[in-house]
């Protein structure tokens, strides 16, 4: 197979997975570009960051009668290419990327199984097989509820899809990672610092982009270090003094960003996305629980059959002693996976999002049973296809994953298409009242208008994603609180909002504003537990402490935001003068009767209130 035969079907592949959902919005809507682009591109809620960036923006408030003081602590690397392309292309960028990237993604799966394989065609075919089972998985949990199946799903799609910036930009840096270590051992040997430094380069994008890499593959190389070298390591070290700092130096230049980041980063911003601090009771108890938890069913099985794989592979094949030795090296990353999460937790004085952790060891020890099993059988039963017909296999392959992918757009479309419709309908109301580009400020309580608003050049949010801007904790509130009492709510109403006195879990009105700030488990909680409503007790002490997805408000805050909103002193400034309620959870009865406001279009989901001149 030729290389240009070989770009083709990955562009075919690209195709097959990115399209149908875009060809499924033109054909079931006459939508504009910015409403398609809000439904179709996972993930939206980093699109403000993109846009702040783009801007050169990295203390975002989305105020501009509020200074945010300190930066944002996000790893900038993984939205560094969004952001450039944005300030070109505008809304249309994130279409173009998505497809240039996973074209990119795609070459460098291939190159690297091709060095696995040694065989193009056997190799574009396990990339082929690999999103044809993906699609399929897809499709068969659409059409049931089948746990594992739903996890297995989830795990691949999570490290092998076109989410944005995860695995979009990261997984090309993490397939080119293994690409680069198959060369290890030789460079090693030749003591090339340009090796090196490019590795080097490779961990500070991973630490600035998506942490739990850079942890896992440091340690690999440590391992890899140890494994290859010929000598001690201090004669090593004594050897290579010079190269070593060179190394260490061209690191903490490529790494500058995320030194910057936590000298200046906003330590609220941090507490948002789920920064905590750990004392050694916590950590121990943290250890219990990774180590217990390791002999479950489900990882047991994964263990037992890596092992076995490992054992088989290197036994039976040692005449491709070369291409087992590229294997090996997913195998040691599992172990590493394995090993680096406690030594991560006791280490480090804090902790955040931990549960990554446990996605990146799922994934590996999948893609390594995957790859194995795949060489096994091309080494077992020499699968070897027909020149006449060594093409044809690709193309239904590629033809059924596009006809299982337009089926699937068509299921989403029918779930979401009263929203769809309603969010253009609400992108022609800003067009008809000419609120695009304008110095208007909106109040929102949905992620999908937030990103209307900004994706149509305003930039002014009263109360934006507590993900995405840099303000205070503070700030937040009382944006929040002010604008709520400026609306003339009553007091009952703000307490619906807030659940007050209820043992709600996860009011996502409040965890779209504060993100993780109130994780609530086993091991962390934002304030004692005598704090909480008696009846989420029991859920509380029962939940992993890798769960920081579970947000419980403590009913302290509730009290406290009460009081705050009872007393609060009213600024003019931050007042909204538009405003689109989504009717979900404690909004549905929710009304303005603020007489400034005038309520100008009301749909099924959505209200739109407008401030009279």
């Amino acid at each position: 197979m030729s290389k240009r035969t070989e770009y083709y079907f990955l562009i075919l592949l690209v195709f097959a997975t990115i399209l149908p959902k875009w060809i499924i919005s033109i054909i079931y809507f006459d939508n504009s570009i910015i409403v398609n682009t809000i439904f179709n591109v996972e993930d939206i809620q980093y699109f403000p960051i993109i846009i702040s960036v783009s801007d050169l923006i990295f203390n975002p408030s989305y105020l501009d009668s509020v200074i945010a003081e300190k930066f944002i602590t996000f790893p900038i690397y993984s939205v560094f290419f969004h952001s450039i392309f944005f300030k070109i292309f505008g809304i249309y960028s994130f279409l173009i990327l998505e497809f240039l990237l996973k074209f990119i993604f795609l070459i460098i799966l291939l190159k690297m199984l091709k060095k696995i394989f040694e065989n193009l065609s056997n190799s574009l075919n396990f990339c082929l097989l690999l999103f044809f089972f993906i699609s399929l998985l897809q499709i068969t949990i659409s059409y049931g509820n089948f746990r594992y199946l739903e996890l297995l799903f989830y795990v691949l799609n999570e490290n092998l899809g076109s989410r944005t910036p995860r695995p979009l930009i990261t997984g090309i840096v993490y397939f080119y990672f293994f690409l680069t270590l198959y060369s290890f051992k030789e460079n090693l040997q030749k003591n090339n610092l340009k090796f090196f430094i490019l590795i080097s380069f490779l961990l500070s994008l991973f630490l600035n982009s998506f942490f739990y890499y850079f942890i896992n593959f440091s340690i690999l190389i440590i391992f890899l270090l140890f494994k290859y070298l010929d000598i001690s390591i201090l004669k090593f070290f004594n050897k290579n003094k010079i190269k070593i700092l060179a190394v260490l130096v061209s690191f903490i230049i490529f790494s500058s960003p995320f030194f910057l980041q936590l000298y200046l980063g906003e330590n609220d911003y941090s507490e948002r996305i789920g920064m905590i601090e750990l004392n050694l009771q916590q950590k121990l108890y943290l250890l219990k629980y990774y180590f217990i938890n390791l002999l479950r069913l489900e990882f047991v099985i994964l263990l037992i059959s890596s092992l076995t794989t490992y054992y088989y592979l290197n036994k039976n094949f040692y005449d491709f002693k070369n291409q087992i030795s590229k294997l090996n090296i997913f195998f040691y990353f599992f172990l590493i996976s394995i090993i680096s999460p406690p030594i991560f937790f006791f280490i480090s004085p804090k902790l955040i999002s931990i549960y990554h952790f446990l996605g990146v060891l799922i994934f590996i020890s999948i893609f390594y049973l995957l790859l194995s099993f795949y060489f096994i059988l091309n080494k077992k039963f020499k699968l070897k296809e027909k020149n006449d017909n060594k093409n044809l296999f690709k193309i239904i392959l590629v033809f059924i994953i596009i006809i299982i992918n337009m089926h699937i757009a068509k299921i989403n479309i029918i779930k979401n298409e009263q929203q769809v419709n309603e969010v253009q309908n609400i992108q022609k109301f800003l067009e008809d009242k000419n609120l695009i580009q304008s110095k208007q400020k909106l109040f929102t309580n949905d992620l999908r208008i937030m990103n209307l608003w900004l994706l149509n050049n305003n930039n002014e949010l009263t109360i934006s994603d507590g993900f995405v801007n840099s303000l205070k904790n503070s700030q937040i509130e009382f944006n929040l609180i002010s604008n709520l009492k400026n609306f003339g709510i009553s007091d009952k109403s703000f307490k619906e909002l807030i659940s007050y006195g209820k043992p709600e879990i996860r009011n996502h009105f409040l965890m779209r504003i504060f993100a993780y700030k109130y994780q609530a488990n086993s091991l962390y909680t934002f304030t004692e537990l005598d704090s909480y409503h008696k009846k989420l007790l029991p859920i509380i002490e029962s939940t992993s402490p890798f769960r920081v997805q579970l947000q419980i408000f403590p009913e302290t805050e509730k009290e406290r935001f009460y009081k705050y909103f009872q007393n609060v002193k009213l600024k003019k400034n931050l007042f909204s003068d538009i405003i689109i309620i989504n009717k979900f959870d404690s909004f549905k009865n929710f009304s303005i009767s603020n007489k400034n406001y005038e309520l100008l279009l009301s749909l099924n989901l959505y209200d739109v209130y407008l401030k009279k001149n």
